[in-house]
């Protein structure tokens, strides 16, 4: 079994080595690819994906985001953040797809941030929902027409169960229940790895043919 907590680290201690954060860097051009797949072939989720087979990205405008059904309690800073978010001069954010199961419709957004800093996930994803409130709209535009959404999906590279569980809850606190889930990359990872997918196997495979074909052509081999 590969040593997933070892994927990013530092391969030695010397200043001038990146292994880390290159491997952050490669994993995240196509973890996204893995994914999307895994939702589909695993948890019945149809993406909506473009004639080239890219997963469908919609739109959110914040100016279609009202606040007066939505309950703060506890939350202030959070709330005085997002409202000042929706007064600026952005229009709109893009997730990273969008998903159907059930005739319901469902956002997808992904970060990978396995480097992330010492202070852990949860205080650096309460940020980027300040300056990303996608969790509280109610519609999104996909391809000119405006779909009703049903519930979040937002996938993270890992952590701690008590610590998923305090997120999830207090976004279901505010956007109400069965509404929105934290997907752990590393666990999925886990699976495809155990499980050697085929989808997984093939996705593995032609990035890798992608990349060696790039250093083969960098030491002058192609």
């Amino acid at each position: 079994m590969t040593n997933l907590k070892g994927l990013f680290s530092a391969k030695d201690n010397k200043p001038e080595s990146k292994y880390g954060s290159t491997r952050s860097t490669l994993f995240g051009k196509f973890y996204e690819r893995i994914i999307a797949k895994w939702l589909e072939e695993e948890k019945d989720y149809e993406p909506k994906r473009w004639p080239n087979g890219a997963v469908h990205k919609p739109r959110i405008y914040w100016n279609k985001i009202s606040l007066d059904n939505f309950s703060f309690a506890g939350e202030s800073t959070f709330e005085t953040k997002v409202r000042k978010l929706l007064q600026s001069h952005r229009s709109h954010c893009t997730p990273d797809g969008l998903f159907e199961r059930k005739g319901k419709s469902y956002i997808w957004e992904a970060k990978n941030w396995p480097l992330y800093p010492e202070k852990g996930p949860e205080s650096q994803i309460w940020n980027y929902f300040s300056d990303n409130p996608w969790i509280l709209a109610r519609t999104c535009d996909y391809e000119g027409d405006e779909l009703e959404i049903s519930g979040f999906l937002f996938s993270f590279w890992d952590m701690e169960i008590p610590v998923k569980k305090r997120i999830e809850n207090k976004v279901k606190n505010i956007i109400g229940e069965n509404r929105f889930e934290i997907i752990c990359t590393k666990e999925i990872m886990k699976a495809c790895i155990q499980n050697q997918y085929d989808w997984y196997v093939q996705i593995i495979k032609q990035e890798k043919n992608n990349i060696d074909d790039f250093f083969d052509r960098l030491l002058g081999k192609r």
